[in-house]
């Protein structure tokens, strides 16, 4: 796909994907973080997984920082359009 030919409405349908993205990362960093704090530390096993949960979680917080990121990037692109 071509991104050099972007029309105003092009913008706004990269950032309505965006927005609707970021929900889902957002979700994913509350689910991780909601399984770390429900799974007990009372077994190896359970240490392990509250170890990976968590960072998973820290990886849906990198893809939140990226999404706002990039709706910050396109915003400005279709404000650009508006001047």
């Amino acid at each position: 796909m071509e991104s050099n030919n972007e029309t105003y409405e092009t913008v706004q349908g990269r950032l309505d994907v965006l927005r609707k993205g970021i929900v889902s990362e957002e979700n994913s960093v509350g689910y991780y973080q909601t399984l770390t704090e429900k799974t007990p530390e009372d077994s190896d096993v359970n240490k392990g997984m509250r170890r990976m949960y968590y960072d998973l979680m820290l990886e849906e917080k990198k893809h939140v920082s990226r999404f706002r990121e990039l709706i910050s990037q396109w915003e400005q692109k279709l404000k650009e359009f508006e001047k």
